[in-house]
């Protein structure tokens, strides 16, 4: 190869870990979601393929992976004979999130601020069909989490114009695939026991739509005024 053909070849596009799922023995598989260009994928490492420290910080050590956009899912592991690293990858079709809101976003298109939870995040966007304001973001980065995701989605559909959650301000959608979504962020205190009143008052409501919370401790009511 010239050094010509080697200037106008394209760089190799440098992954970055969104998320991830590390097994601390790593006696199960590790789990990885990665930025790779404009595409998210995502990266499943057999045990015994690298050590801890490598599975924390693993980008030095993945492969050059396929420039294409045809795969979704790639599968790192060792040769048992030779011991090399063995790359294989898959696109299986991935079901996405039942969408009723008309807003979406891409979630690369979303800048997070401040981290909350493994799946939840203080985000900005940029897009003009978002408020300019800090969202609260929840996304499944997994797919074990989708299940949950969806059923929480389900709940904001029916909480819809309630006034007893956040204003749901619309999905997130990962290569096209709805996987989260949005709630305005809201500043308020946790309940007291002088609020016990006005918190079963607003659970009866829940209750009335068909909805039970699960966890109504004091943190999980919020005072806006």
């Amino acid at each position: 190869m010239s050094d010509d053909d080697l200037a106008s070849s394209p760089l190799p596009l440098q992954p970055v870990v969104l998320s991830m799922e590390v097994d601390d023995d790593d006696s199960f598989e590790s789990y990885y979601r990665l930025r790779l260009g404009t595409q998210v994928k995502y990266v499943t490492i057999s045990p015994g393929t690298f050590d801890r420290d490598t599975l924390s910080f693993p980008v030095p050590s993945l492969p050059r992976f396929p420039d294409n956009e045809e795969w979704t899912i790639a599968y790192l592991s060792r040769d048992e004979t030779s011991g090399e690293l063995k790359t294989t990858v898959s696109s299986p079709t991935r079901l996405g999130i039942h969408q009723w809101h008309q807003t979406r976003i891409d979630c690369l298109d979303l800048e997070k601020t401040k981290s909350l939870t493994p799946m939840v995040f203080q985000a900005v966007s940029h897009s003009t069909i978002l408020p300019s304001d800090t969202m609260i973001t929840k996304i499944a980065r997994f797919e074990w989490e989708m299940p949950r995701m969806e059923q929480e989605t389900r709940a904001y559909q029916l909480l819809e114009g309630s006034r007893l959650a956040p204003r749901f301000l619309g999905h997130i959608h990962e290569n096209g695939r709805v996987m989260g979504f949005l709630l305005e962020k809201l500043e308020g205190r946790s309940a007291s026991i002088q609020d016990l009143d006005a918190c079963e008052t607003a659970l009866g409501k829940l209750h009335e739509l068909g909805l039970l919370h699960g966890d109504a401790n004091r943190y999980n009511f919020l005072f806006t005024e």
